[in-house]
């Protein structure tokens, strides 16, 4: 995420998901009604492996698949005002994931270099390396304190 929310297009570009080569992945739902935007977006159940924890042992992605929530959809034009100043005092450290198929390598590149984090540090991975490789994201965490 960006420290001011998706700005641009160029911000939704660099920071939002393309999952198209997948196909329709999202499952969005109406909680104001159908005549009103989705309220809130999921990924469907048969793409979460294949999307976000392909690397991780199947007994795990199907934990994450059971615990997995929908998102708010107001979150892709959430603004946070005009400062971030404040933002910027805290220390922010950057894991990049190589085999991540939620956020391509050349998205995490573009974040990174939009808001710079004092460290960046890389793990051969998928998007969720806390299933994926537990130990090293540890040692990763660690190391960054």
């Amino acid at each position: 995420m960006l420290p001011l929310g998706y700005q641009t297009q160029q911000d939704m570009k660099d920071g939002a998901p393309d999952l198209t080569e997948f196909g329709d992945v999202y499952e969005l739902a109406f909680g104001l009604g159908m005549d009103h935007p989705p309220t809130s977006v999921a990924l469907q159940t048969k793409y979460q492996r294949m999307i976000l924890s392909q690397e991780s042992p199947p007994e795990d992605s199907e934990l994450a698949s059971a615990l997995l929530r929908p998102w708010p959809a107001a979150l892709s034009e959430a603004r946070f005002g005009t400062d971030w100043r404040a933002i910027d005092r805290v220390r922010r450290v950057y894991i990049t994931t190589a085999k991540d198929r939620m956020m391509k390598p050349e998205q995490q590149e573009a974040m990174i270099r939009r808001w710079p984090p004092s460290k960046v540090v890389a793990m051969d991975t998928d998007h969720s390396p806390f299933f994926s490789q537990p130990e090293r994201l540890f040692q990763l965490i660690v190391q960054s304190l």
